[in-house]
């Protein structure tokens, strides 16, 4: 199952979208989370890295790929046991 979660650069719930998005994939066992949030939003990347890197949600995802090009995107991939 991959989530897909679309946020804008002015968005201003974004740690509860991300928290709701990360339960979801637990909840579904889901492989993949794509987090687009768009190009230009240099202060939107740096939180959800942040938010990402929290020690509660850095033990539930393997890996995290971010986008150096193009449109603004950040992988989540996960590996259950």
């Amino acid at each position: 199952m991959k989530i897909k979660l679309i946020l804008s650069p002015g968005v201003t719930d974004l740690e509860e979208q991300l928290a709701e998005a990360m339960e979801k994939a637990k909840r579904h066992k889901a492989e993949l989370i794509e987090i687009s949030y768009g190009t230009h939003a240099g202060e939107t990347k740096r939180r959800i890295i942040n938010f990402l890197m929290k020690e509660e949600y850095r033990q539930l995802y393997s890996r995290l790929v971010k986008s150096k090009e193009g449109w603004g995107r950040v992988f989540v991939h996960f590996r259950w046991k």
